[in-house]
């Protein structure tokens, strides 16, 4: 194989997950969405007729499996995990006011963009001003039992409207964990003492594992939705934005790579698999998805701010990462 080959590889493994993180919902227009849905197996799968494009997921594949086995081993990471490890344990009371910080800030850009959670869910006026009262009830940490559960409320109405917003179930997990971890601080709540007593309270251990199922759902669930079950729109946003021209592959091998990778990431977050590292590449794709393809920040702040509180805790319960500590 030619340097040139290789350079195209490493590039393209390099920028396939740009495509994975965007919402396909959110960068096409309802027309365009209308006219490309639809399931087309043949187009998908096209890829593996290819000689070139089975190395690229060969070398791709062999690249995540040594990254995920030996990666805590490098000699120059070990200490370093060490002490991120220890310092990550401090930051555990600080998981409540993150999730805080970003299911207000959802609400408040949803709001004011009079959509309902999500660009998808255009056209909802009438809840614009409940989304934004209780965002910034979620943001001063004021009356937080009621802004919580009214938080959840939306999360569910919203999926009840349409299935896509499937694709933003983190935001009703991190309600749900942001419920069952009952904590004010720092709010005017906890300044007045107003109590936060959360029925579900005792089952705080579980709230990495509800997180990861934010995430990995998502994640999981766009990647079928979007890439496998409706791959025309995908391709169409490939097309839209150029990516053909910045790495000279189909639209049909951008589709079916974009889709594998955002089924793997979920998958591995879902599982809990060296969580910490995953949600950390995650992050840093998301965040240069957010910029390529120039999307509203409320539409991602959830998946930043979960991803940021899977890294401090980690897998937690009912995760490989503690089934492997515990053996």
């Amino acid at each position: 194989m030619s340097a040139k080959k290789l350079l195209y590889i490493f590039i393209f493994l390099a920028l396939v997950p740009l495509s994975a993180h965007a919402h396909v919902g959110y960068v096409l227009n309802d027309q365009e969405l209308a006219d490309s849905k639809g399931l087309d197996w043949g187009f998908v799968f096209s890829v593996l007729n290819n000689g070139i494009n089975l190395i690229v997921m060969g070398v791709t594949l062999l690249f995540v499996a040594l990254l995920l086995m030996y990666w805590k081993h490098i000699p120059l990471l070990k200490k370093e995990i060490k002490n991120i490890k220890k310092t990550l344990e401090s930051y555990n009371e600080f998981i409540p006011w993150i999730l805080r910080l970003s299911l207000g800030i959802a609400l408040i850009g949803a709001g004011a963009s009079e959509v309902l959670l999500s660009p998808a869910l255009s056209g909802y006026a009438s809840l614009a001003t409940l989304q934004i009262f209780i965002g910034f009830l979620l943001l001063a940490g004021f009356l937080l039992p009621f802004a919580t559960i009214a938080a959840l409320l939306i999360g569910l109405y919203g999926i009840y409207e349409d299935v896509y917003l499937l694709g933003n179930i983190d935001f009703l997990m991190g309600a749900l964990a942001l419920f069952i971890l009952a904590d004010a601080r720092p709010g005017l709540d906890d300044i007045i003492g107003i109590p936060f007593a959360s029925f579900l309270k005792k089952l705080k251990e579980y709230v990495p594992f509800i997180l990861r199922v934010g995430v990995g759902g998502a994640m999981t669930y766009l990647a079928i939705y979007e890439k496998f079950l409706n791959p025309h729109a995908s391709a169409l946003v490939i097309t839209n934005y150029g990516l053909t021209n910045v790495i000279p592959v189909s639209p049909e091998m951008w589709v079916f790579s974009a889709g594998a990778v955002e089924l793997l990431v979920g998958l591995l977050i879902l599982t809990g698999l060296r969580t910490r590292l995953v949600s950390a590449i995650a992050f840093l794709v998301l965040s240069l998805s957010f910029f390529y393809f120039g999307e509203d920040v409320y539409s991602h702040i959830t998946l930043f701010g979960i991803l940021s509180a899977i890294f401090v805790l980690g897998g937690g319960k009912w995760s490989i990462d503690a089934w492997i500590k515990s053996k």
